[in-house]
């Protein structure tokens, strides 16, 4: 009967030792891929970081002038002033709640 426990403890040392085992690399594989995500988050971080320097350079005002005037011509571009632009009262809103809400608030401004 010893002999029996003693055989038993030592599967069942074993079982554990190679359940350890595995569950160990399953972890540093999973550890590897996180790192592995990280690092691709980082570089798409400064990816986009890089392209909204770029969108800034290129929408400034003085170039976006410029290529306005360049092809008027073509393109009819006119700078914009406050004559564009509409007042809130002159669009339609549905007579719901929000648009209670929103004529109320409109006839408050005025």
């Amino acid at each position: 009967m010893k002999h029996f426990l003693y055989l038993l403890a030592g599967v069942v040392v074993v079982l554990a030792a190679s359940w350890t085992y595995k569950v160990n690399y399953q972890v540093q594989e999973a550890e590897d891929r996180v790192a592995a995500l990280q690092r691709q988050i980082n570089r798409e971080r400064g990816k986009i970081a890089v392209l909204g320097a770029e969108w800034a350079y290129l929408n400034r005002p003085e170039r976006l002038r410029a290529l306005a005037e360049t092809y008027y011509a073509e393109l009819r571009l006119m700078p914009i002033d406050a004559s564009h632009f509409a007042r809130i009262s002159d669009v339609p809103l549905p007579p719901d709640e929000i648009g209670a809400a929103v004529q109320q608030i409109v006839a408050r401004t005025n």
